[in-house]
């Protein structure tokens, strides 16, 4: 799957509130799961 993330998706995994469902996710992109797409709009 490709997966289009911004900023605020970027920072739940530093958010106590998402952390748990955000590490999830970036675990399943390192394990190559899904595709992570990034573009000068979803970078500061």
């Amino acid at each position: 799957m490709r997966l289009y993330l911004d900023t605020s998706v970027i920072g739940g995994y530093y958010d106590e509130e998402f952390a748990l469902e955000t590490r999830k996710l970036f675990d399943e992109i390192f394990e190559l799961k899904h595709n992570l797409v990034l573009s000068e709009v979803t970078l500061p």
